[in-house]
Parts: C-alpha cells; sequence; structure tokens
C-alpha cells in the first residue's frame, strides 16, 4: 500500500511538472497567442502589418492580455569565417517582455536599448554557438535571400537556451528595425504581434483529461467537442472576435506547434496507466491482507459466531481492521512520496537529457489538493475490493472455526 501510494505521488507530480515546465518554455519564448496577417503557408516572408493597432495602443480592451509585443520574423544563412548554417531572425523592439525572455539569457545580456547600438546585436542559442563555434562578441554576418543577396553584420551580444532543441537551433533574436528595412518597411509596419494572457487557468482540469481519455470514444461528437475545449482556445476565439475589424488572423500557439503539445498530452494517458495499475496493486495486496487476517482469525471468528455475533458484525471488525491497515500504509506512503518529490524539487537528483526530454532536471508539481484526492480514491476503491472477499466469512462454521487450528 504504502509503495503504491509513493509511486502513485511521485508519477503524478512528475507528469504535471513536466507537461507544466514544457508549456511554459513554450509560452515565455512564443507566448500564447499570435496575431498576424492571414497566410496559406508558414513562410518566413510575411508581408507586414500596420503596427499601431487599436488592440496593440489600447491593450487593456483585451482583459486576458498581460502584455503585447511586436515582431517580425526573416529567415537567413548564418556566416562565420568558417562555418554556415540556416537561421530565422525574431525582431524585436522596446515593447519586448524581456523579464519573461530573461531566464532564458545564459550568457551575455540582451539587445541594447539603443536602437542604434542594437541594430548590429545578435542572441544566439547555446546549440547555435556550439554547432557553428561561437563566443560572445564574435562578429558574424547573416546573408538575406530575395532579388539580390543582401548581407547584415551582427556581433554575439548573448546566448539564449529554452531547452527545446528544434526552436533553439533555429531562431535568433534581432533588432526588428533590421527586418523592417531588409523588407523595405517604415518604422511603423511589423510582422506581427505575440499576445501574453494573464496566469489563469488555460488548459482542461485533470479530471477532464482522464474523463476523456477513458471514456471520450463513447461519447457523441457534440458532447466530446464541448468537454475537450480548452479555456486558451476559448479565450484566443474570443481576442479574435474582438480584433475581427483588423482584418488580421490569430493563432494560438498550440495550433502552430501540434506536435508538442499532443505529445504532452501522451503523457495523461502514462499518468492514468500507472495510476490504475497502482490501485489495483494496492487492491490485490489488501484483499490477500484480509484473507490472512481471517485464516489467522478462524478461532475467533467461530467464538464469536457462538456467541451470538452475525455475519454482518464479524464482517465489519475484519473489514475495520483492513481500513485501519490501509489508513497506516497511506500515511507512511505519503510521507515517503512526498519527501522524494521535495528532495528532487529542491536538489534536483533525477537529470534527465535535455535533447530528447526539453529540460535538464526532473521537474516536480507537488499539488496537495490533487494528492487528497488520490488518497480518498485509493481508500474508497481498496475498501469497496474488500467487501467481496469478506463474505467468505458467512460461509465459516462456528463449530469448525472453534475447532480450526
Amino acid at each position: 500500500m504504502a509503495i503504491s501510494i509513493a509511486t502513485m505521488i511521485i508519477s503524478t507530480s512528475l507528469i504535471n511538472g513536466f507537461q507544466k515546465e514544457i508549456r511554459a518554455k513554450i509560452f515565455g519564448f512564443w507566448a500564447h497567442v499570435n496575431i498576424a496577417p492571414y497566410s496559406l503557408t508558414k513562410s518566413y516572408e510575411e508581408t507586414g502589418v500596420y503596427k499601431n493597432q487599436d488592440f496593440y495602443l489600447h491593450p487593456n480592451k483585451i482583459k486576458e492580455a498581460k502584455h503585447i509585443q511586436a515582431t517580425a520574423f526573416k529567415a537567413g544563412l548564418l556566416k562565420t569565417k568558417t562555418n554556415f548554417d540556416g537561421i530565422v531572425l525574431k525582431g524585436i523592439g522596446s515593447d519586448f517582455d524581456t523579464v519573461t525572455f530573461k531566464q532564458y539569457l545564459k550568457a551575455g545580456e540582451m539587445l541594447s536599448s539603443d536602437s542604434n547600438k542594437s541594430y548590429a546585436q545578435l542572441i544566439v542559442s547555446t546549440t547555435t554557438a556550439k554547432r557553428m563555434k561561437l563566443q560572445l562578441g564574435d562578429k558574424v554576418s547573416v546573408n538575406f535571400m530575395g532579388k539580390q543577396v543582401r548581407a547584415r553584420a551582427f556581433k554575439i551580444c548573448g546566448f539564449y537556451e529554452t531547452g527545446l532543441e528544434e526552436f533553439d537551433k533555429q531562431f535568433a533574436l534581432s533588432s526588428i528595425a533590421v527586418i523592417q528595412d531588409l523588407n523595405n518597411w517604415g518604422r511603423d509596419t511589423v510582422g506581427g504581434f505575440e499576445v501574453y494572457l494573464k496566469e489563469q487557468n488555460l488548459f482542461r482540469s485533470r479530471i477532464n483529461d482522464y474523463f476523456l481519455t477513458l471514456f471520450g470514444s463513447l461519447l457523441s461528437k457534440d458532447t466530446y467537442d464541448a468537454l475537450s475545449a480548452e479555456p486558451l482556445d476559448e479565450i484566443a476565439d474570443d481576442i479574435f472576435y474582438r480584433i475581427a475589424d483588423s482584418g488580421l488572423d490569430l493563432q494560438t500557439i498550440k495550433y502552430q506547434n501540434p506536435g508538442i503539445f499532443d505529445w504532452l498530452e501522451l503523457q495523461t494517458m502514462n499518468e492514468i496507466i500507472i495510476l490504475i495499475l497502482m490501485i489495483l496493486v494496492a487492491a490485490i495486496n489488501m484483499i490477500t491482507t484480509l484473507l490472512i487476517l481471517i485464516l489467522e482469525r478462524t478461532n475467533m471468528i467461530g467464538i464469536l459466531k457462538a456467541l451470538g455475533s452475525n455475519n454482518a458484525g464479524v464482517r465489519k471488525i475484519f473489514v475495520y481492521y483492513a481500513v485501519v491497515i490501509i489508513g497506516g500504509g497511506l500515511l507512511i506512503g505519503n510521507v515517503l512520496g512526498i519527501s522524494l518529490c521535495l528532495i528532487q524539487s529542491h536538489f534536483g537528483v533525477i537529470k534527465l537529457p535535455q535533447e530528447s526530454y526539453y529540460i535538464s532536471t526532473a521537474p516536480i508539481d507537488l499539488n496537495y489538493a490533487w494528492i487528497a484526492v488520490l488518497n480518498i480514491a485509493t481508500l474508497l476503491v481498496c475498501t469497496l475490493f474488500l467487501i467481496f472477499p469478506s463474505r467468505i466469512i458467512s460461509g465459516i462454521s462456528p463449530v469448525k472455526a472453534i475447532r480450526f487450528d
């Protein structure tokens, strides 16, 4: 029992922490919602949009928005004296959320607030730096394709690392002015906008996820669609209607990068399998324990029946005693599971290969309310499983039981 509940606490805390950590990384770098001109492709050759949109100048009109920033993207070829590789520049301006991004800055500094100085600065990922053998202060050039090849010189001012390798190896940060000039835009034209939403529950509850995973195939399409709708999508739809007059398209980062989010949702299935297996193991162990108790106390059962106790009363005694054992196991398991989670949370004992899991240390998210639910569910399920085997007491003859040795 103790091992089962400890395993459940550790697995659910680990999987939930993993999902939250990856989502936070993605949203921290890409924001929750992207607003840009309509496009049938995912090309980084943007058409441009007027910057001073009403929702940008008055972000408080979108009550869910915490921050809105203008961006632009441009694909090019990063070159050094000895190496070259493809790169996509993400152009940022003075409205960029540096506070959120600084958690990913591993070395160097952010782009200068001086627009003249930042024009020649570049922040690349540690992945790109290793691949291209770059150091802080190195000078590089980026060639941009078009009717004619145009090159821009940059100085490496910082290295970032999100842990999401497919993003890290592809993107670098530069001044948005560079892309505006390359595209022959004015300073009032940008590629699009990133919208960071306020901290709130943007995804389905865990109970909802469990229900959909287990019983989704039995539901009608309308019911399934209603239950599977996520707050993030509903907020995005609401924002879209508010900016409809702008003629711009809106997409959530989940829609733009479905692969990672689908992979994260698969972890919920793994969690469900672990929880079901552990509860079954705990229940089977308690059934075995109850049968052993009945076997060891056969004489006592006979004496109690001989003294006038009915079968229901005797069964209650054994079930109650088994529940006490369950409670003790839950207590020990909770102490063990929570202690191991706290050790991992504070000291990061378990390391992970970042190239495979996007994070270097196994993350933990201890949700004590959810742990309480696990304990109650385990207690109820195990108690229910004890009711049927306890009926064996009804078939025990008092005379034979008293003689039993």
